[in-house]
């Protein structure tokens, strides 16, 4: 068995003035989890049964999907180009800029969330191509 290489993919964002791309990388199994797990808050409870006073461990599991998402996004997004603010200066690519855009720019977080898809998309299909080959 052999570890993958990171595969990273650079985007243009369609109908963009700008003309700005998007550098995805694709996340691994295990950074998907993390992402998960790392959102999850989880907490036994006892249930005691009031016949005979047995107690009975309760599993209760809390996931947040907005956290999710923003580390996801996070980890997704390695570089931009022609990224601009409000006043026409270039934005630096940096965490709290990819934060910035996450938060401000409509429509953002759910246009990398199609890119994260369309990468994973294409890499089936490129594997599966070689295995044809």
């Amino acid at each position: 068995m052999r570890f993958n290489k990171p595969i990273e993919r650079w985007f243009p964002a369609p109908g963009d003035p700008d003309k700005s791309e998007h550098l995805i990388r694709h996340l691994l199994p295990g950074e998907i989890l993390d992402s998960i797990l790392s959102a999850t808050d989880q907490e036994t409870k006892y249930i005691i049964d009031k016949k005979s006073g047995d107690m009975t461990p309760e599993a209760v599991s809390r996931t947040k999907p907005g956290e999710i998402a923003l580390a996801q996004f996070m980890s997704a997004l390695r570089g931009w180009k022609n990224m601009f603010d409000s006043d026409g200066a270039v934005m630096e690519f940096n965490d709290a800029n990819k934060l910035r855009a996450y938060r401000e720019i409509d429509g953002y977080a759910e246009f990398i969330t199609d890119l994260r898809e369309k990468l994973a998309k294409d890499i089936l299909e490129e594997e599966e191509a070689r295995r044809k080959n």
